[in-house]
């Protein structure tokens, strides 16, 4: 059970683990986006730095992720964490970056299926600079095809610029889908300029997703849902729609990301979080075949 092992997490043995509690409790209730959700957060983590101060040390890898079972129970987008001090260690934007060398940008494969429907299935969002011209190449290859499947399952999301120009070439004239709000207000947020050509408007398109779609996926699929502009097919996705602002120091080591703000989409007056983008057709055993149908059946001259 949570309670009783994060309860071990900081005796005197090890004080720094309560005072990285209390002080996320802090952090969480100036930052967090929701000022009332804020308040339980902070004070559910208190009781624990509470407890914690009267028992034994949990081991550190422990310690970070029972914190974060509880953190996600509010809001997965939360991490707490223990970044690694050592002088040579890369610094895990280097390393993502870096990473992508080995996932072609994220870009996973581009083909033209029977029908001459277009499949693209991007595992993840990387930076703009290093997705752009691996999205160009497949708008090449994909760029007579009759419709358009977009395949998202397992994409837990990255770059939000990298999305956000996805659905800019998909819905050329759309300037914004969204509205960010924040404590201190709502602020507008204005799609990227038309960088990538994916045939704006001219093919029908669907969108593949499941339960392991996240995100800025999720942003993908739900701002184009909205928009009438493509067709979901698959399972709910994961429902993880607020935005993180930077780390947050926690002194001994410790940081948090917290999530300071949440998107309002302007078509449907909320978003996803929680509940997930809910598919307009469900994907069945096979949900690619069903796409496919979907485009030919349903969308196609």
């Amino acid at each position: 059970m949570l309670v009783p092992i994060l309860a071990l997490a900081a005796a005197g043995a090890c004080p720094q683990q309560a005072s990285a509690l209390e002080a996320a409790a802090s952090a969480i209730e100036t930052q967090y986006f929701d000022e009332g959700a804020a308040s339980r957060i902070a004070r559910r983590l208190r009781e624990e730095a509470a407890e914690a101060r009267q028992r034994a040390c949990l081991d550190e890898a422990a310690f970070v992720a029972e914190t974060n079972v509880i953190l996600d129970s509010y809001d997965p987008h939360f991490m707490f964490e223990r970044p690694d001090s050592d002088a040579g260690a890369q610094d895990w934007l280097m390393a993502w970056r870096s990473e992508s060398r080995n996932v072609n940008a994220g870009v996973r494969e581009a083909s033209v299926l029977e029908g001459n429907v277009g499949y693209l299935r991007i595992s993840s969002f990387y930076p703009w600079d290093l997705a752009k011209p691996k999205l160009e190449a497949a708008a090449g290859l994909l760029s007579d095809t009759r419709g358009l499947i977009i395949d998202l399952r397992g994409n837990g999301g990255g770059d939000a610029r990298t999305a956000q120009h996805l659905v800019r070439a998909l819905a050329p004239a759309v300037e914004a889908v969204q509205t960010i709000e924040r404590r201190r207000g709502t602020s507008s947020e204005s799609l990227p300029a038309i960088e990538l050509h994916l045939g704006g408007t001219a093919r029908p398109v669907a969108i593949l997703i499941d339960r392991r779609s996240g995100s800025a996926s999720e942003f993908v699929a739900y701002s184009l849902q909205a928009l009438g502009r493509a067709l979901i097919v698959g399972s709910r996705s994961g429902g993880v729609a607020n935005l993180v602002g930077e780390p947050v120091e926690l002194g001994e080591s410790y940081a948090i990301s917290i999530p300071d703000a949440r998107p309002v989409n302007l078509t449907t007056g909320v978003n996803w979080e929680g509940s997930g983008v809910q598919p307009d057709v469900p994907g069945g055993d096979d949900p690619l075949y069903v796409a496919r149908r979907a485009l030919e059946d349903r969308l196609l001259p």
